[in-house]
This record gives structure tokens, C-alpha cells and sequence, in this order.
């Protein structure tokens, strides 16, 4: 039978050791400097691509995925231009002629690589995910530059969401 100081010493043990395993899971990949300043890149021209959804300006929906499309071809790292293949393929179809719901189709699929990459590697804390439960969707948006949700998807519900990381 335990006694209370090895009780205690063991639920302590047991704490540190889910502790340490926890962080060890949420631990992000460093890049090197010139890397990591290819993907923030990417990132600040994403903001430009959500504020033109935000708004919804067909033709700068258009002319800012081209600069996000832009800004992944100029990434030199490998696992980084594989993860983000995809999302240069949906970039691509986003087109002013195309409807909003089809240009929020692939807003959103480009969304989910970039959080994937923002939850995966080491780049500061200036971008979040975001989602939104009505439209069912998620982007990422500067923490910095808006102190509120800003919902790229629907002009009617435009601060409808919450802050997913």
C-alpha cells in the first residue's frame, strides 16, 4: 500500500512525464532565416488575398492569388514546395469570372495548407487560424493588423467566427 508521500511523489511523476510528452507533440520544425522569410512571405500576401475576399473585389481576388501563387514558387525548401503544391493548383482556379462560393472553395483549401504549414513550423506569432461554424470554413489572418474576426467568406455574417489557435 502506497503511503501519501509516494502517492504524491508518484502522481507528480506521472504529471511531469504527460507534461514533457504533450509539449514534445506541440513543438514546431524550425526553418533557417531565409526560409522562414519566404513563407511569411507567403503569408503577407495572403493577407492581401483575405482582405480582397473580406471586401470581395472579384478582380483583386484574382490579382492577389496570383502574387500568393507567386510568392510559393519563390520557397526553397522542399517539403515546404511539396506541402504547398496543391494549394498553387487551387490558387490557380481562383478567377474573376468565376462565382464567389467557387473562388471560396479554393480560398479555403489554399487556407487549410497554409494553417497546416503556420501549425507545423516555427513562424512567430503574428498569424492565427480562424474558422467560422455557419460557413464552415477556416483562414488565417493577422493578429496584428485586425482585432477582430474577419470573416473573408460571407458579407453577411463578415465578423462571424472565433480564433482557432
Amino acid at each position: 500500500m502506497l503511503i501519501k508521500g509516494d502517492l504524491m511523489k508518484n502522481l507528480l511523476a506521472i504529471l511531469l512525464i504527460s507534461s514533457g510528452v504533450f509539449a514534445a507533440k506541440t513543438q514546431k520544425k524550425s526553418l533557417d532565416s531565409k526560409v522562414k522569410a519566404q513563407v511569411i512571405n507567403v503569408l503577407e500576401k495572403n493577407e492581401d488575398l483575405h482582405e480582397a475576399f473580406f471586401s470581395y473585389n472579384a478582380e483583386k481576388v484574382e490579382e492577389a492569388a496570383e502574387a500568393v501563387e507567386d510568392a510559393i514558387e519563390k520557397i526553397e525548401h522542399p517539403e515546404l514546395a511539396k506541402l504547398l503544391k496543391f494549394s498553387k493548383e487551387k490558387l490557380d482556379e481562383i478567377d474573376d469570372d468565376k462565382s464567389r462560393e467557387e473562388n471560396n472553395k479554393a480560398y479555403h483549401l489554399v487556407s487549410m495548407a497554409l494553417i497546416h504549414v503556420k501549425n507545423t513550423y516555427d513562424l512567430g506569432d503574428k498569424y492565427a487560424a480562424f474558422s467560422c461554424p455557419m460557413v464552415k470554413k477556416k483562414w488565417i489572418q493577422s493578429k496584428e493588423k485586425y482585432n477582430k474576426v474577419m470573416n473573408p467568406y460571407d458579407a453577411s455574417m463578415p465578423h462571424c467566427g472565433s480564433m482557432d489557435d
